[in-house]
């Protein structure tokens, strides 16, 4: 039973020969006594529950500093992580490099090396077609001088035959 505070003010209490009638009067007080009580139980649960609120609102702050401190100790993780992948791209960029540079560097040694085995192969080359000229010169002139010499004979032979004859 809920009464209002104009419930109560507006109440009219009947006079009598002493006063007030003692019965409408202890009903009002009954009537206040039980929207007291009602109000203090309202009031405990609200209180109760604003307590409750405060103790869930505290553990709320406590949960967003923890959730806050969490963000930032990942951002500052991932902001770690970016800068040592950067790192470690800029070391291997600078290891690929330099092993580029050495294979370029080894590569170029051996293109000399065989730049010089070609030209002393081609000089190996003119010499021995020198060689072979020299002596295909030379066995062409033996050739040629013992033609000559065998024409001779024939010759000096077919001489001899005529007049042998």
């Amino acid at each position: 039973m809920k009464v209002t505070p104009l419930e109560i003010k507006s109440h009219g209490l009947k006079k009598s020969f002493k006063g007030y009638d003692i019965r409408e009067v202890e009903e009002l007080r009954e009537m206040a006594a039980d929207a007291l009580e009602e109000a203090a139980r309202e009031i405990m649960t609200l209180q109760e529950r604003l307590r409750d609120a405060s103790e869930r609102n505290l553990k709320y702050a406590a949960n967003e500093d923890i959730l806050r401190e969490t963000i930032t100790t990942a951002q500052r993780m991932v902001d770690d992580l970016k800068t040592n992948a950067r790192k470690e791209a800029e070391l291997v960029i600078a290891e690929a490099k330099l092993q580029a540079e050495e294979i370029v560097r080894q590569a170029q040694s051996r293109a000399s090396h065989v730049q010089d085995d070609i030209y002393r192969l081609r000089k190996q080359r003119k010499e021995l077609e020198a060689s072979i000229k020299a002596v295909i010169d030379y066995h062409s002139s033996v050739f040629l001088t013992e033609e000559e010499e065998a024409r001779k004979a024939d010759e000096e032979t077919d001489k001899l035959k005529y007049f042998s004859k």
